[in-house]
Order: structure tokens, then C-alpha cells, then sequence
């Protein structure tokens, strides 16, 4: 038999298709059911490709000598352990189950990729694998130079980091009225300043005596600093509840800080001493091994701190007793109380992010959908701290950085274009409260 494999050129779609619907045809006389056309296109494309998958078996079976497996299956070969006369890897004491199968099914997903691969290649024609393999080495060195770009990239991020550190501690000094009488201070001295300039006679200087640096006011910093901020970002204040501004009004900071390795964040939320939890900070982590990357950000863990509330202080859940008279047996119509525990809606829950399941846990589709929103929007959330609130949080108080174009994607702002005046910006929370109907109020006293 010659081999012309190389020079084989498969027969155009539209003759397999002629032939398929005289098959078609013949089948209709015999009295054979044909569905539809769409199934009998289908079965064209199904004859073109397993003619070409024909082709390369053949092209292989003509290579190899008569009567030999051009694929012979590699011998079985058995490891013994000597000493271990027992087979059987479940009575080791280090032996796991889930992650032995968690291992198995990553094995198998590569054998499959590298055996389509293989499958794929065999189908050109030899002169251009040679060339496949220098695109390969190319996009090789362009992965080794980003590589360099994202380590010098993580390093030069974290040059700046420390410089603008301090200034970030200052705003919380300044939000927690640590710099309050400094503050009044400057102010007394360059408004005197200015006075004096102002002076062109002498006698001035003596009816006009310079006013005593004011004395301390009973406002201290800037009262619910944060939860103003917080409530002019949309994807954020559609969170908070009327019950979490009271809560928020204790929050004195939020930082972030990215992973020394650039592969992931975690914010955290720092509280004064308050009457609904214990915790001191709140702490949000993101591992995402491609932060630094322009692609689709790609979740690989998410975890958020316990909040260990204080007795009858939950803004998550809430006890719920109920009456019910018990109806059949010999303490019929008697009464007892069931004590159940109901969801709240609350911010808070943002710490409790959902775990995230396994690649064969979720079957369903639109389960798939839910679980993949869930995840984006609590992602959204986490972005619009890290990106905008942080950086920017003394334009997010006052409402200017929402006619900033640069925040109105995504979400991030609504802007006055909200039907309702969901977009006004004299209000801190700009989307009502589910449940009440009702924003909640930026105390300013």
C-alpha cells in the first residue's frame, strides 16, 4: 500500500453533506423517520470528522509493519514496597480518601488535555510542527518576562505603599480627633496672620486684639466618617441597614493590605470598643493568584473573620419565639414555645463569604449561575474598598468622588441618573434599605 497520507486531502463538507441527504433520501422511501434537517447537518459535520480522525489512523497504520499495534499499550508494572505485604493504602495511618480522589481527578483532566493535544497535533502536516515548536518557545520567554514584570511590578507597588502608609495613618488620627487641637491651632494662627496683613494703620492694631486659640469642642474628629463614605458607594451601601449605622459609627478604619507575593489582598476593618461585638478588627482575605494580571480575576479562596457577638447584639441573625399548640397524644393542646433563629439582612455578612465549591459539587446550572454572582458581587464589593473608599475616602464622605467618571462603572456609583433619587447626592445612602423602605440617617451632630 502507498503512503500518501501526507498528500491526502479530505473531501470538501458540502459532498459529505450531498451524500448524507441522499442517505436522507433513501431512508424517507424506506420508511425510515428523518427529525430535521438541523440533525442531518450535524451528522455531515460527524462524518467530516471522523473521516479526518480515519485519515490520521490510517496515515499511522500504513506506517507500521503488518500485523503490529502502532499503539501497544505500555506494560503493567507493579511497585513492591518491600516490607509491606499489604496492598492496601487505606490502613496507612497519612491516607486520605477525598484528597487521593481530588488527585486522581486533577491527573485525569491532564492526561485528557495532553492526550488532545497529541490527537491535534497528529493531524498536521509534519513540516509544521517544527514551527509550532518555536511559537512555543517564544510564548515561553514572553511567561518568563512576566514573570519579571509582575515580581518588579509587586516590588515597586510596595516601595509606594510605604511611602503613602503614613499618610494614611494620619487620616485616621485625624478622622479620630487625635489632631484635633493641633487642627484649631493652625487654623487660630493663619487666620490672625491674615488679620495683620490685612491692618494698615496703627490704631487698628489696638482695637483689634488677636482672638484666644479656640477652646475644645464636643465634637470629637469626624463622627461616622466611614459610614458616610461607605453609603455613597452604591455596590456598598446597598448592604447597610439602618440597625449596621450604629455599629459603623464605632468603625475607625479601614486598610488594605496586598500579599507580599502579589497573589491576593485582605481588608481590614478596624473598631473602637462598641456594644455589639468583641473583635477589635474585621478582616476580609482574597487569594487571587492573578491580581497583577490585566485577565478576569480568578478566586481561589475567600475567607472573612468570626464575629463574635455579644449577648442579643447580632445584627446578622435574630431569635425568633414562637407558640405552638401541639395538636395529637395525651398533651394535646397544650402550648410551647419553639425558639427559632432568622436571618437579618446586614452588611456584616460580608464576612461570612460563602465557601466556595468544588468544580463537581455543583451539577446545576442555575445553581452554577448563583454561586458565580454571589461570588462577583461580593468580589465588587471588596474592589470598591481596596480601589476607591481607601484611597479616596475623603472624596467618597463628601460625595465628590461620585462625579468622577472614573467611578461610575461597574456599579461603583450610580450617579444622578437613578430614577427614584437613588442618585442624589445630598444623601448619604443613596438606595433604600431592604425591609423598611427607609435610608438610613448620617448622624453629623
Amino acid at each position: 500500500m502507498e503512503d500518501n497520507a501526507d498528500s491526502y486531502v479530505a473531501p470538501p463538507a458540502q459532498d459529505v453533506a450531498s451524500t448524507s441527504a441522499s442517505e436522507e433520501a433513501t431512508a424517507a422511501e424506506e420508511g425510515v423517520p428523518v427529525d430535521t434537517a438541523a440533525d442531518a447537518a450535524d451528522a455531515a459535520d460527524a462524518v467530516v470528522t471522523s473521516a479526518t480522525v480515519a485519515l490520521s489512523s490510517l496515515a499511522v497504520a500504513d506506517a507500521a509493519p503488518p500485523g503490529d499495534d502502532p499503539n501497544p499499550p505500555p506494560p503493567a508494572v507493579e511497585d513492591v514496597v518491600e516490607g509491606d505485604d499489604d496492598d492496601d493504602d487505606e490502613d496507612d495511618e497519612d491516607y486520605d480518601p477525598a484528597a487521593e480522589e481530588d488527585e486522581g481527578d486533577d491527573d485525569e483532566d491532564e492526561d485528557d488535555v495532553e492526550a488532545y493535544a497529541n490527537e491535534f497535533l497528529s493531524l498536521l502536516p509534519p513540516c509544521v510542527l517544527p514551527r509550532i515548536e518555536r511559537l512555543k518557545a517564544l510564548n515561553a520567554k514572553r511567561d518568563a518576562l512576566m514573570e519579571e514584570y509582575r515580581a518588579e511590578r509587586a516590588a515597586l507597588e510596595m516601595k509606594y505603599v510605604e511611602k503613602i502608609g503614613p499618610l494614611y495613618d494620619e487620616r485616621r488620627d485625624v478622622v479620630n480627633g487625635e489632631y484635633d487641637m493641633a487642627i484649631q491651632e493652625e487654623k487660630w494662627e493663619e487666620d490672625n496672620t491674615t488679620k495683620k496683613k490685612k491692618k494698615k494703620k496703627k490704631d487698628d492694631d489696638d482695637e483689634d486684639e488677636e482672638a484666644p486659640p479656640p477652646a475644645g469642642e464636643a465634637v470629637k474628629g469626624i463622627p461616622q466618617f466611614w459610614a458616610c463614605a461607605m453609603g455613597h458607594v452604591d455596590v456598598v451601601a446597598e448592604l447597610i441597614t439602618e440597625a449596621d449605622v450604629d455599629c459603623l459609627e464605632h468603625l475607625t478604619d479601614v486598610t488594605c493590605t496586598d500579599f507580599p507575593d502579589g497573589l491576593g489582598f485582605e481588608l481590614n476593618f478596624h473598631f473602637s470598643p462598641n456594644e455589639f461585638f468583641h473583635n477589635s478588627v474585621l478582616t476580609k482575605r482574597y487569594e487571587v493568584p492573578n491580581l497583577l494580571t490585566e485577565d478576569e480575576p480568578i478566586l481561589k479562596n475567600v475567607t472573612g473573620t468570626e464575629i463574635r457577638w455579644k449577648k442579643d447584639r447580632s445584627l446578622t441573625y435574630r431569635e425568633v419565639t414562637k407558640k405552638q399548640r401541639k395538636k395529637g397524644g395525651r398533651q394535646a393542646g397544650q402550648v410551647r414555645s419553639i425558639t427559632k433563629r432568622e436571618r437579618t439582612e446586614s452588611f456584616f455578612h460580608f464576612f461570612t463569604p460563602m465557601k466556595m465549591p468544588a468544580l463537581m459539587d455543583v451539577v446545576d446550572e442555575d445553581e452554577a449561575d448563583a454561586v458565580e454572582e454571589a461570588f462577583d458581587h461580593d468580589y465588587d464589593v471588596a474592589q470598591a474598598f481596596r480601589n476607591h473608599l481607601i484611597k479616596k475616602a475623603v472624596l467618597w464622605f463628601t460625595g465628590e468622588a461620585m462625579m468622577e467618571d472614573d467611578y461610575d462603572e461597574e456599579g461603583i456609583t450610580g450617579g444622578e441618573e437613578d430614577e427614584g433619587g437613588n442618585g442624589d447626592i445630598d444623601e448619604p445612602f443613596p438606595r433604600p434599605v431592604a425591609g423598611d423602605g427607609e435610608n438610613p440617617e448620617c448622624k453629623q451632630n
